[in-house]
């Protein structure tokens, strides 16, 4: 009888042993706990949450809300994982702040623009799943019918109050990454923060205290230092509870009767996992430090199925800083300044600096085949001194002197600074160099730039065209600033110097590969099949994105949706 016509659960008993674990490239998984090894149990709950982030929450506060008795564990010693550290924004279509503002957000036309922005390959406006398959269709589905309604019983709930993420330059409401793509016919209002007392917009660590607060009213108990190791399954392949290691790697065994659900963020902080998936030269994230990818293996070990793994969430990172610490506490979302510039090893522009810094990082991953190197693996930010001091303050232009600053007082200086420093950092580029002509290429490149600072019309890259790139330009500058340029994003770099530079490297904000999941959150093993009691949300599993950044919150927003479907459903497993 081949593997896939065996019955679920011996299909499942294949998988969690011998030949069909092999066959999976396991990742260095404890093998599962069999149930009836277990003579007793150190604690037991019904629905068992492994994190306290976004969707980790999500998922206990709506377990709880549903009649289960709830316990949560969590690795580090705080609550709130990188849901913590974000900027706090969570999309969701059709939400009910929006339809109050009489936004209207229709489903098809929500739906077109995920499956065109996840899956452009793909993409098909004229098929009834607009050209996906039938589990990826159904996942982008699930999130537009479910996500408004979890947020707005969270908000009623009092367990996350929400407002609109702050506008600016001009727009009301942040717009949305692609808000002038054809396919979104509702490009403002979808971003939502966490409401402060006062009414204000919050950020991440507003979320998390948020929901703590929830958490602890509800009576659920959380237990911190503790780090999930492995799962226990019950005969038949149904997930029973979970293993975890404490301090002094002291393990407790804890049953779980309905469910156990992971919300234990992305694996950027595993460098054998890094290295092992992500699609180009990555140099470190601004995760949780905690965020390992601990849920991969031991979904692994059970059988499950994993899915867009070469996926992140991108963004640039100062490579002096990354190679120092790679769990880096700050991203260039986008850099700040108008007389600035971004260019390549050849000194020429190669993007569209004030574009979203989802898209703006994945151009380090062009391959030279030529010269059989990632012709972008580094990338020179170039400003003058009315920038250093206009912007100073607005990541990543400091305040003062900074080390990953070089400084020249023309252009040929500045380039042999630069040729300097690279030589210094070889050991981590396998000898990044600049090309012989860098100075006098950039030179060409910035006389061509001051033309269109000059005419307002960036010829090359339409700086400054689309509402987010004047939204971004808006929020990363000081009060005060001016520009009497017709585009208020570039103004001419200065006839004089000195110039600056900063080395800029791809990062991440977070990993989006895991195992894959279903329209109730729950994991699916090689086969399609779900594993009984095992759930996972956030950036622990498959994101539903797959490799599209939707808009700010893009993360958040379907950790909320998928953490809150995963609790319910495990709840009323029992």
């Amino acid at each position: 009888m081949k593997q896939k016509d065996l019955p679920d659960a011996n299909r499942r008993r294949v998988l969690a042993g011998g030949a069909g674990v092999a066959g999976l490239g396991l990742l260095g998984a404890a093998p599962v706990l069999a149930a009836d090894r277990v003579d007793s149990w150190d604690a037991e709950t019904d629905v068992l949450v492994v994190g306290t982030g976004a969707a980790a929450s999500a998922a206990a506060i709506f377990a709880r809300e549903a009649g289960a008795a709830v316990a949560m564990v969590e690795k580090a010693d705080y609550f709130g994982g990188t849901t913590a550290k974000s900027q706090g924004g969570y999309w969701i279509p059709n939400n009910h702040l929006m339809r109050g503002k009489g936004l209207a957000d229709e489903r098809a036309a929500a739906l077109r623009y995920m499956a065109r922005l996840s899956y452009p390959d793909l993409y098909n406006p004229d098929d009834a799943r607009l050209g996906l398959a039938s589990d990826d269709f159904g996942l982008i589905a699930a999130f537009y019918d479910h996500a408004a309604r979890v947020v707005e019983r969270l908000d009623s709930l009092g367990a996350l109050r929400s407002t609109f993420f702050p506008g600016g330059a001009g727009y009301e409401y942040m717009p949305d990454y692609y808000g002038a793509r054809p396919e979104n016919a509702a490009p403002f209002g979808r971003i939502l923060s966490p409401r402060l007392p006062d009414g204000t917009a919050g950020m991440g660590a507003e979320i998390a205290r948020q929901f703590e607060a929830a958490v602890r009213a509800r009576g659920i108990e959380v237990r911190f230092g503790q780090r999930a190791v492995r799962l226990v399954q019950a005969a038949g392949g149904a997930v029973a509870g979970v293993e975890v290691a404490g301090a002094g790697g002291k393990t407790q065994r804890l049953r779980a009767r309905r469910g156990v659900v992971f919300g234990t963020g992305g694996f950027i902080h595993n460098a054998d996992l890094r290295r092992r998936f992500l699609r180009g030269p990555v140099y470190g994230g601004c995760t949780a430090p905690a965020a390992q990818g601990d849920f991969i293996p031991i979904a692994q070990a059970a059988g499950a199925q994993l899915g867009h793994m070469q996926h992140g969430w991108w963004a640039e990172l100062v490579f002096e800083q990354a190679v120092v610490n790679s769990a880096v506490p700050m991203n260039v979302f986008v850099p700040p300044g108008d007389a600035m510039v971004q260019v390549d090893r050849t000194g020429r522009r190669y993007v569209n600096e004030k574009f979203v810094y989802n898209e703006r990082a994945q151009l380090h991953f062009v391959w030279d085949p030529q010269r059989a190197e990632y012709r972008n693996l580094l990338t020179f930010m170039v400003y003058d001194r009315r920038v250093a001091q206009q912007f100073a303050g607005m990541f990543p232009l400091p305040q003062g002197p900074a080390p990953y600053v070089i400084e020249g007082d023309d252009f040929a200086a500045l380039g042999a600074a630069l040729a300097v420093r690279l030589k210094q950092l070889a050991p981590h580029t396998g000898g990044f160099a600049l090309a012989d002509d860098f100075a006098v290429q950039l030179g060409h490149t910035v006389t061509r730039f001051n033309g269109f600072a000059a005419s307002g019309k960036d010829g090359d890259f339409q700086r400054g065209e689309t509402p987010v790139e004047a939204y971004f330009h808006h929020m990363y500058r000081l009060p005060g600033q001016t520009n009497p340029s017709p585009n208020p994003t570039m103004h001419p770099l200065a006839d004089e110097g000195p110039y600056y530079a900063i080395i800029l490297c791809a990062g991440v904000l977070d990993t989006k590969g895991g195992p894959r999941i279903d329209s109730h959150a729950r994991v699916l093993d090689a086969f399609g099949a779900p594993i009984p009691g095992l759930y996972g949300a956030g950036n622990c599993i498959a994101s539903p994105a797959a490799q599209a950044y939707w808009s700010a919150g893009g993360t958040i927003g379907p950790a909320l949706t998928f953490g809150a479907l995963a609790g319910e459903h495990a709840a009323g497993r029992g």
